[in-house]
C-alpha cells in the first residue's frame, strides 16, 4: 500500500476511535510531549482512560504521543488495540506492523497482529504470528485460544481442542475459551463432553447466550429435545429455539418430534416464521420416506 494511502487509512481509523472521545466542552487536552517523562505521563493517562472504559480518551493521548514520536511502540500497540476493539482489524494490522518495525521483539504487537489477521481471515499469516508468540511466551492464553479458533476453521478439531486446553491451563474457567472448546467438541460430535464443558462455562457466565445456545445444541444432539428447548429459548427466543431443536430432531431421524417442534415454532411466530414451515414440510416428506432437501 502506498504511504499516502496508509496515512489516509490510519487517519480514518483514528477518527473512528476518537469519535467516542468526549462530549463537547469535556475534550481532554494535552501539551505536545517534548521529554521522555512527558511522553510517559501521556501513556499513563491513556492507560488510566482505558481502565475506565474511555477508549476515545485513551486514543487521544496515544495520538498526542504519536504526533511527536511516530515510532513509539507503546502508543502504536495501544492505538492498534483500540482499533481492533473498535472493529477495524485492517487498520489494526497495519499499526501493529508499525509497532513491530519499531520494536521487533514486542510480543504484544505480534500477538495483536495475529488476532487482527484472524479477524481478516488471513489464517496462515495469523497462525504464523501466533505460533511465534507462544514459542516466545507460552503463557499467553489469548494466542492459544486464537490458535484453537484457526484450527477449528481449518477443520482440525483435535488440534483446536489441545490449543483451547492450553489456554484454560493458563486461565482456568474462562467462559470465552470454554465456549470455544465446547463448540469444537460439538462439531466433533462429542456431545456429552461438549455438554460438560459448556455447563462449566455457564457456571461462570449463566446469562451468556452463546454458551446457552451451544449447550442447547449439545442436549438436542443427545435426544434431550425438551431440555434443549428450555436452555436455548432464553438466548434465541422460543420460536427460534423450537425451530432449531426441530431441525436437529429431523436430522437425527426423529421426524414426529421434529414436526412437533416446527408446529410449536409456527404457533409462536405464525406471521414471520416461514423457515419452520419449510422445515416442517421437509420433515413430513422424510417421515413419508420421500427424502429430499431444500
Amino acid at each position: 500500500m502506498p504511504r499516502r494511502w496508509r496515512i489516509a487509512v490510519t487517519a480514518l481509523a483514528l477518527a473512528g476511535v476518537l469519535a467516542g472521545c468526549a462530549t463537547p466542552g469535556t475534550r481532554p487536552t494535552a501539551d505536545k510531549p517534548t521529554t521522555p517523562e512527558e511522553t510517559q505521563a501521556l501513556l499513563k493517562k491513556a492507560d488510566r482512560a482505558k481502565e475506565r472504559g474511555k477508549a476515545g480518551e485513551a486514543g487521544f493521548y496515544y495520538q498526542e504521543v504519536l504526533k511527536n514520536d511516530a515510532a513509539n511502540a507503546d502508543a502504536l500497540v495501544g492505538m492498534a488495540r483500540l482499533m481492533l476493539q473498535n472493529g477495524n482489524p485492517r487498520a489494526a494490522e497495519e499499526m501493529f506492523g508499525r509497532a513491530l518495525q519499531a520494536d521487533p521483539e514486542r510480543v504484544e504487537a505480534l500477538e495483536g497482529r495475529g488476532l487482527a489477521r484472524l479477524r481478516l481471515q488471513k489464517l496462515e499469516a495469523a497462525a504464523a504470528d501466533l505460533k511465534q508468540v507462544v514459542d516466545r511466551e507460552p503463557g499467553r492464553w489469548e494466542s492459544w485460544n486464537a490458535r484453537g479458533v484457526i484450527a477449528d476453521l481449518q477443520g482440525e478439531r483435535d488440534r483446536a481442542q489441545k490449543h483451547y486446553r492450553k489456554a484454560l491451563a493458563i486461565l482456568p474457567g474462562y467462559p470465552k475459551v470454554l465456549n470455544n472448546l465446547g463448540y469444537s467438541l460439538l462439531m466433533a460430535h462429542d456431545y456429552a463432553e461438549a455438554e460438560a464443558v459448556l455447563r462449566r462455562g455457564l457456571k461462570k457466565a449463566p446469562e451468556n447466550p452463546r454458551l446457552q445456545t451451544n449447550l442447547g445444541l449439545a442436549l438436542a444432539w443427545q435426544g434431550r429435545y425438551e431440555r434443549a428447548y428450555e436452555v436455548m429459548q432464553s438466548a434465541l427466543g422460543r420460536a427460534e429455539a423450537a425451530n432449531n431443536v426441530g431441525y436437529i430432531a429431523m436430522l437425527d431421524g426423529a421426524y414426529e418430534a421434529a414436526i412437533g417442534y416446527f408446529d410449536r415454532a409456527i404457533e409462536l411466530h405464525p406471521q414471520f416464521y416461514s423457515k419452520a414451515q419449510r422445515n416442517k414440510h421437509r420433515a413430513e416428506r422424510l417421515a413419508e420416506g420421500e427424502g429430499g432437501t431444500e
